[in-house]
């Protein structure tokens, strides 16, 4: 019924004149786009009914349609309606279409039409999980520099001291994200994957080509792992990881192990607002970490499409709360969980989490006060929960032999030169056979 429809109003528009303004083309788009599997029909109603129409039309769009009807329009056309609606850029942004949808629809986009979403709507490119990470980090690098220019305008003319701490609050979140995005000589690619200044901000910073890699790992973080004071120290052990990674593939490929030519990406995911002293007492925000979390994972599988890397997550303290909740639902999988000094969670056996064959793994590290406390429910790393135990105490690297450091406290897993770091780095790279459990 809908080609059908479609074919019809197609007709129409074209012996009205008016196909090129946004009738067939995009039309067809549509059609297209609703036809995929696991892809929601869009309206045919929502196709303007004459060229002029365009830009009002437009502002009565919702979802993807609106993403469609937005890639219709020229360049200063999308930016006055991205100014002049921030509502309805809020609002889709707040309620994203399903991330499959996003593919769809984008993959169906031509390259000018991708290029002028990108230039004059970078904030909803730059967020929209589906879309290509390397599109979208051009995106928020474009509205990483607006917003910085835009809070600066701002500080500079308010004279009202809460507008002013808010806008001071932003600026301090926006430079720390950008101090992130400077990769040190020899370091691999970093771009914004994720940017939301308001606040206490939130966003994810990925090291490498998360849309080529054969491995991806999101690294979660718990209590106090804000984006202004956290984000540089937390893509930087992003980068810690990545290398570890780097470095197993080469050493098992060397050794006649594993292939050669495999390669990886990280991503530094501080993709909710991560809990402090004062308000880590409930699991609110492991709900609404769990949520972006999800959409974040749905994103990456929808946008690789046939070619689907070996995702890990990689969770620390009440990040691990979050991955664990999130996990629980059902709604998407990963291939590997690692959870170190976590506090818990609802969830009592590795049989409800969505991982494949089982591959959990706890680390423990002694004087760690969050390990085997329970806080938030039942502890991963007992014996009765079902994981595999990630050594941490220090062991023979078993590729080289080479002596791997021991972790102490809370915060050492992510230690270069820890059993640890080399145990998650295995995991990461589907070499989990490899791991050492601390009984040796």
């Amino acid at each position: 019924m809908l080609l059908v429809a479609a074919t019809i109003l197609t007709a129409s528009l074209t012996l009205n004149g008016v196909s090129e303004a946004f009738g067939v083309h995009e039309l067809q788009r549509l059609v297209q786009v609703s036809g995929e599997p696991g892809v929601s029909a869009q309206p045919v109603a929502s196709v303007p009914s004459d060229a002029d129409a365009n830009a009002n039309s437009v502002r009565r769009m919702t979802g993807t349609s609106l993403l469609a009807g937005l890639s219709s329009l020229p360049v200063a056309d999308i930016t006055a309606f991205v100014q002049g609606s921030p509502g309805q850029v809020d609002s889709l942004l707040a309620a994203p279409p399903a991330a499959a949808e996003v593919a769809g629809l984008w993959g169906g986009l031509g390259p000018s039409e991708r290029s002028s979403l990108l230039a004059a709507a970078p904030r909803l490119v730059g967020n929209l999980d589906g879309i290509p990470f390397r599109e979208r980090g051009r995106a928020n690098a474009r509205y990483l520099s607006q917003s910085l220019a835009e809070v600066e305008r701002n500080l500079a003319t308010t004279t009202d001291d809460a507008e002013r701490q808010l806008f001071t609050r932003e600026r301090a979140v926006l430079a720390q994200v950008k101090a992130a995005l400077r990769a040190p000589d020899g370091s691999p690619r970093r771009s914004l994957i994720l940017l939301d200044p308001a606040d206490g901000g939130r966003a994810a910073i990925a090291l490498g080509n998360p849309d080529a890699a054969d491995y991806v790992s999101y690294l979660v973080p718990g209590m106090n792992y804000g984006v202004e004071p956290q984000i540089v120290n937390w893509t930087s052990t992003a980068e810690a990881v990545y290398r570890e990674q780097v470095g197993v593939l080469r050493e098992l490929a060397e050794a006649g192990r594993g292939p050669s030519g495999e390669s990886v990406a990280t991503v530094a995911w501080i993709g909710y607002e991560a809990p402090d002293l004062f308000s880590v007492g409930g699991l609110d925000r492991a709900e609404i970490g769990a949520d972006f979390l999800e959409e974040s994972s749905l994103g990456i599988r929808a946008e690789r499409g046939d070619h689907q890397p070996f995702i890990s997550v990689l969770a620390h303290s009440y990040g691990s709360t979050v991955a664990l909740t999130a996990l629980t639902r059902g709604s998407f999988s990963v291939d590997a969980l690692v959870l170190v000094g976590s506090p818990g969670s609802q969830i009592q056996t590795v049989n409800r989490l969505s991982v494949a064959h089982g591959n959990v793994y706890v680390g423990k590290a002694d004087w760690d006060p969050a390990v085997s406390s329970g806080f938030f429910g039942s502890d991963p790393g007992a014996a009765s929960y079902g994981a595999h135990r990630l050594g941490v105490v220090g062991a023979r690297d078993r590729i080289t032999g080479d002596w791997l450091n021991g972790s102490l406290g809370h915060n050492a897993y992510f230690d270069v030169g820890s059993e640890s770091l080399h145990n998650m780095a295995l995991i990461g790279t589907g070499n989990a056979a490899l791991v050492t459990d601390g009984s040796e």
